[in-house]
């Protein structure tokens, strides 16, 4: 419990003074001693217990009642957030979860995690009164936002809806700094979430340094505002890899789907999903059969009329408890050329790697791929090129030649470092090239390799790639592989993946991909070329996750800024238009993108896949993430209607009445006995 006006608590040891008082009246009058009082005082002997008892209860009544009495005017607040030494903090710093999963609702009041939460604290600041400085940072833009009033916080666009994904370690070390930078004082930091594990990151490296600096500031407590129930039954739908294609029966859309149950219909059974499905304005229903919790449909088809050559759609589910996960959008266009450049002088490794890149997967797709030399960096067609193999010495760091790379990257395309022959080079994302390995005519057998995602991950039907049928026969190695892919013996890595954006998924990260590779696809250094299989598989997915940025239809996940270089973003949905262009970037939409009719560009933006994910961290998990910080956890629900501070003076001013009433009953004189009538036979006698 704490309390609005402390200051009044030092009148508690007024609650002593009916002792006091008590104590003098016993010692008012000089006692003497009388012989005929004598006999009285043996009489009341017998009651002199339960007179004393009586005289206790009084007195303990006359406290209590001035006791209470005190209490309620220092206005005692119920649950004790604001704690009950030092008083008011000199800030108070609000950070928001609003990703995607914050938006589960409560159906009958419409009420979400993230209003809830917002209301709670707004409640907080009213009931404790105004505070010298609140600022509130979200998680989708991490920008510090001062508030005048609780009313702000409720009305504030930076606390709206979003479909974004959230980085709390990234929203606390935004917090860190901002404290750091405006030398706050006493600071409380409220922390709204649903303990999501996937924006939680509990694998990041960040939460040791977050640790330490959060239990170094003294002068700062961290709340923990957590909404970890997962809610009733919720539905989510997402697609992936979009494509248009030509065949016998005309124009067609080939899309991956992905229909998530959670709740309790999750366990088992079947459930009949319906899917409004709209394309350029015309709208259809398909029905989907759910087995369990997940449906996965590869390669889904949908027609396309013969003035559809491009456009726009979107998948949308009936109401649940969620509507944020219910609606996913996509675009589609003439598939760009799937051009390749490779940077090499050899000609061995060049011609394997061009003679892959090459060959076409996709029917009606232009396959391109050029070799060029280690010096014609200044011919490397970047706008149009999809993947980049650089079989070069990696550029110093602010290099012309490493903005370029940088810049490719940045822009969503993918590069693969193949190691040099020689010693020299610099480093750049990271990966520095360290001593050749290997060389002799034994291979070095493969002791590892991941199969859950990356280049060598399972086909699609979940059968392996043939990967230990490789030959290393010879690697180098490095450093800066982020996310290992293969591995051969003592631990040695040959493929990795470089993670420009930290925790990403390929599907969230806004940044090209890069890759290190160890070996090169020559006979003497592997039988990358020889079992061509998995070269091939390699060359191509990278290939594919670079053609996203060349093509005219792309999709991307919702987050501050990816609309950034998009001048002139128009949105396409008139649904959805007003909410759009209140948060651009930060809701799913479909955008057109470009002034000139023959450069204009397509670009749907949908929330991250991660936020369908419901596992939340249990106390066990968030425990080491915050050991050693001063912090407390309040749990809450939607739709709960509790507050965080709620004043009860008038809890108090009935327990001062009931303790008066109590002492005014002790002081009651006994009731006097009756007279018992006289014997009248006895008395005749």
């Amino acid at each position: 419990m704490s309390f609005l006006q402390p200051i009044l608590l030092v009148g508690l040891p007024l609650a002593l003074l009916p002792v006091i008082i008590h104590l003098i009246n016993q010692h008012r009058h000089r006692t003497v001693r009388w012989a005929a009082m004598m006999f009285l005082l043996d009489a009341k002997k017998m009651t002199k217990g339960l007179a004393r008892l009586r005289q206790i209860l009084i007195l303990a009544m006359r406290v209590l009642a001035i006791a209470t009495l005190v209490f309620a005017a220092s206005r005692p607040l119920a649950g004790g957030w604001i704690g009950l030494a030092g008083g008011k903090a000199d800030t108070l710093l609000i950070l928001l979860d609003r990703s995607a999963s914050m938006e589960q609702q409560n159906l009958e009041t419409g009420e979400s995690k993230r209003s809830a939460a917002l209301d709670r604290i707004a409640g907080l600041i009213e009931t404790t009164g105004h505070h010298s400085e609140i600022v509130l940072i979200d998680s989708a833009t991490l920008s510090p936002v001062t508030l005048t009033d609780a009313q702000a916080l409720r009305d504030l666009p930076e606390a709206a809806a979003t479909a974004t994904a959230a980085d709390i370690p990234a929203l606390l070390r935004k917090a860190i700094d901002h404290l750091a930078a405006n030398e706050s004082g006493r600071t409380d930091i409220w922390l709204a979430s649903d303990l999501r594990q996937a924006d939680w990151k509990s694998g990041s490296g960040e939460w040791e340094s977050l640790r330490a600096d959060l239990a170094a500031r003294e002068s700062a407590r961290l709340f923990l505002l957590a909404f970890p129930d997962t809610g009733g039954d919720n539905t989510s739908i997402a697609v992936r890899g979009v494509k248009r294609q030509r065949g016998p029966e005309g124009q067609r859309l080939l899309m991956d789907l992905v229909i998530r149950r959670s709740g309790a219909s999750a366990g088992g059974g079947e459930a009949t999903v319906p899917v409004e499905i709209t394309v350029n304005g015309t709208r259809t229903v398909a029905d989907f059969t759910v087995t369990g919790s997940e449906l996965v449909l590869l390669g889904h088809t949908l027609p396309l009329g013969a003035g559809d050559e491009r456009g726009w759609g979107r998948l949308d589910l009936p109401a649940d408890d969620n509507p944020a996960d219910n609606t996913a959008y996509f675009v589609f266009d003439e598939p760009a050329p799937r051009r390749t450049v490779i940077l090499s002088d050899d000609a061995l490794t060049a011609e394997a790697i061009r003679a892959a890149a090459a060959s076409s997967t996709e029917p009606g797709v232009a396959y391109e791929a050029t070799v060029l030399g280690t010096a014609a960096v200044s011919q490397i067609p970047w706008s149009e090129t999809a993947l980049l193999f650089w079989h070069a010495p990696l550029p110093v760091a602010d290099t012309p030649e490493a903005t370029l790379l940088q810049q490719h990257v940045a822009a969503g395309r993918s590069l693969i470092f193949l190691p040099p022959a020689d010693e020299g080079g610099g480093e750049l994302f990271g990966v520095k090239w360290g001593e050749w390995q290997g060389g002799g005519d034994q291979p070095l057998a493969v002791d590892w390799w991941r199969t859950e995602t990356g280049l060598l991950a399972n086909t699609r039907n979940g059968a392996p790639l043939p990967v230990s049928e490789l030959g290393v026969f010879r690697t180098r190695a490095f450093e800066g592989g982020d996310l290992p892919l293969l591995k051969v013996k003592d631990d040695l890595t040959v493929i990795a993946r470089v993670l420009t954006e930290a925790g990403l998924s390929d599907e969230e990260n806004a940044n090209g991909s890069v890759h290190v590779w160890g070996t090169l696809p020559r006979a003497d250094h592997s039988g990358l070329a020889s079992e061509g299989v998995v070269f091939f598989v390699m060359t191509h997915r990278a290939l594919d996750a670079g053609a996203g940025a060349v093509s005219r239809a792309r999709a991307l996940v919702a987050a501050a800024g990816v609309l950034s270089g998009s001048p002139g973003a128009r949105p396409l949905d008139s649904v959805a238009t007003e909410g759009t262009l209140a948060a651009p970037g930060l809701l799913p939409a479909a955008y057109e993108i470009g002034e000139e009719s023959g450069t204009r560009r397509l670009l749907a933006l949908n929330r991250p896949e991660s936020e369908d994910d419901t596992r939340v961290l249990t106390p066990e998990a968030l425990e080491p993430l915050l050991a050693g910080v001063d912090f407390r956890r309040i749990d809450d629900t939607v739709g709960s209607g509790s507050s965080l501070a709620a004043e009860i003076w008038r809890a108090f001013l009935v327990a001062m009445a009931l303790a008066l009433l109590a002492e005014a009953i002790l002081c009651l004189p006994p009731r006097p006995e009756e007279e018992k009538p006289s014997n009248p036979l006895k008395s005749t006698t």
